[in-house]
């Protein structure tokens, strides 16, 4: 595959990683305390998911202007998808199951 549309991808990920993170963490962080602090700990949540789940793409011998920028790999993917679901539990299924 084209480096280009690998970076293409790779960027489809993160930020689609980042935004269902700053979604989950808002939503249920937005009935404890106010609007606007549960806006902040879920941007700043969402920022860490951005820079660690860039760090899983990044090359493991990467020169500047030799190596690829990034590597679009399989076990990132899943990495990514194990941190989501993981999210997922702990703020979505869990509080919800308490409720019921």
């Amino acid at each position: 595959m084209e480096p280009e549309y690998e970076k293409i991808i790779v960027l489809i990920i993160v930020l689609l990683a980042s935004f269902l993170t700053w979604k989950m963490v808002k939503d249920f962080y937005i009935t404890k305390f106010h609007m606007v602090f549960a806006h902040l700990i879920a941007v700043v949540t969402a920022s860490f998911m951005l820079l660690s789940s860039m760090f899983l793409f990044m090359p493991k011998n990467y020169q500047r202007g030799v190596t690829p920028e990034v590597e679009l790999n399989l076990v990132s993917i899943v990495i990514i998808l194990i941190m989501l679901s993981v999210l997922y539990l702990f703020f979505k299924y869990f509080p919800d199951n308490k409720k019921k």
